[in-house]
């Protein structure tokens, strides 16, 4: 399968996880109203599509598979079986063809950039209302340390801008809030309090690092229309975990107060102000009813039950999801190496070395006491050289008894993008003792390069011959073979 194709279904399967991610999280919600977990849930469902771009990008990162093929020796002889596959007209090598790959690549192309747009005139929005802003009092700046030394959040710099109703924070690596003039002017403090308490649950979490990775992500996969979804509902479930934390052991009155804090920041702030940022509103405000519901009346948190059950689950998804698109990976098609034809010398065997045998001569009469004054030493007779029983070597099947003939499943991408309507290929592959096919290589490929020979060694890959025996022992040996392809029309 090409790369275009790949890509292309990579996109469609990212399409079917966010769906099913979707479904699955929104059950989840119904029984767990805890905004943390929930929370957790809606991240796993927003990160989870983007395996299967990743994992098949890397694959085509990664050298392509190669196939070793071999030109045959000379005097080696024909191949001992052809096996016909016939293809009708119309078939196709796989469900996504290349001109519509190509097109919805295009697509997918024209929409991030779109979105890479968008996002740069966002930020350049959010850049300059941060400039604009000014210096806060120390008194407020007072209130923000002391309320970040509570939560054991980092203090970040404070600014107060005129514009505006609702307080924000924005920035990567150096985080900036930034609070309403007219929150500053209220006469009680506890709402200002309340509303520095959610900005930094915010920042305590690492939720202004998240916005980005998630921006980057719907950047990347502005194909997906359902991304956008999933990270509105992650949005409101991660802003009724900071309103969680910022009224944590709160009052009634607190509560109250903090909502219409809220609810007068809705009807103040403009819409379609969708700044790169952290906002007090969140974006989506059809999801604002929940918010007031869960900060009126405090939901109970997770047990450890729930948080296991959503871990188990999400490991199970991305289990499904990570096999899918290793396999989808995996259907990238081989390359085919020629090498050389081994060259055929000739030889001749070597005699066998023979045993030597010590020999013994009568000697001459010596009297005793002379030879065993003057008789050296005598040495050991040397012992019989072993000689190895020379090993059989592997047998050319002449006759191949197929159990399983070599079936290719689609014809090669290459040949019907040339439009060749027949071909074949030469294979040479190593029989095990059980009938099992292996270690095939590439004699001949007719035409050369139109990936025939790679579709037919993927298809040996499953073939078994009858099992063969000699003097009782089953054995092995070597068969080659043809497959040919044949399009015929419908």
């Amino acid at each position: 399968m090409g790369t275009a194709e790949l890509l292309a279904l990579s996109l469609g399967l990212s399409l079917v996880l966010a769906g099913a991610a979707y479904g699955l999280v929104r059950l989840f919600e119904a029984g767990a109203p805890d905004p943390v977990l929930c929370e957790t849930a809606w991240a796993l469902a927003l990160y989870l599509p983007a395996l299967p771009v990743a994992l098949v990008g890397t694959a085509l990162i990664l050298p392509p598979p190669v196939i070793a093929g071999i030109a045959g020796p000379a005097g080696s002889g024909p191949a001992t079986g052809v096996i016909e596959i016939l293809v009708p007209q119309g078939a196709s090598v796989a469900p996504v063809s290349e001109p519509l790959a190509f097109g919805v690549l295009i697509l997918a192309g024209l929409l991030a950039l779109i979105r890479v747009i968008w996002l740069a005139r966002r930020s350049l929005r959010l850049h300059r209302l941060i400039g604009a802003s000014g210096e806060v009092s120390p008194a407020v700046r007072q209130i923000v340390e002391d309320t970040a030394r509570r939560l054991g959040a980092p203090t970040p710099e404070v600014r107060v801008r005129a514009a505006g109703a609702e307080a924000l924070i924005a920035g990567l690596l150096r985080p900036v809030l930034v609070l309403p003039a007219s929150l500053l002017d209220a006469t009680d403090p506890q709402a200002l309090r309340a509303v520095c308490a959610h900005e930094l649950a915010h920042l305590k979490r690492g939720d202004h690092r998240a916005l980005w990775i998630e921006e980057a992500l719907l950047t990347v996969l502005a194909f997906n229309p359902l991304l956008r979804i999933i990270r509105d509902h992650r949005a409101a479930a991660r802003e009724e975990a900071c309103d969680a934390a910022a009224l944590a052991h709160a009052g009634d009155d607190a509560r109250k107060l903090y909502a219409r804090s809220l609810l007068d920041a809705l009807r103040d702030s403009p819409k379609g102000d969708d700044a790169p940022a952290l906002t007090f509103t969140s974006s989506r405000r059809i999801l604002v009813m929940r918010r007031l519901k869960a900060i009126l009346s405090p939901v109970p948190t997770s047990s450890v039950r729930q948080r296991l059950a959503v871990l188990g689950l999400g490991a199970a998804v991305a289990a499904v999801a990570g096999t899918g698109s290793f396999a989808l990976a995996a259907q990238r098609e081989a390359v085919v190496a020629p090498q050389p034809a081994p060259v055929m010398t000739g030889s001749r065997a070597l005699p066998a070395p023979r045993a030597v045998i010590a020999s013994t001569r009568a000697a001459p009469s010596v009297a005793p006491r002379a030879i065993a004054a003057s008789a050296p030493k005598a040495e050991p007779a040397p012992r019989p050289v072993a000689i190895p029983a020379a090993q059989p070597q592997a047998q050319m099947i002449t006759n191949p008894g197929w159990t399983r003939h070599p079936m290719p499943l689609s014809y090669p991408a290459a040949a019907l993008e040339q439009g060749s309507d027949s071909g074949s290929a030469d294979l040479s592959c190593t029989v095990q003792a059980d009938g099992s096919v292996s270690g095939c290589t590439i004699l001949n490929e007719t035409p050369v390069g139109l990936g025939y020979g790679a579709v037919a060694v993927a298809a040996a890959a499953d073939a078994r011959l009858s099992p063969r025996s000699l003097e009782g022992v089953a054995v092995g040996g070597t068969v080659r073979f043809t497959i040919r392809f044949t399009r015929q029309a419908e």
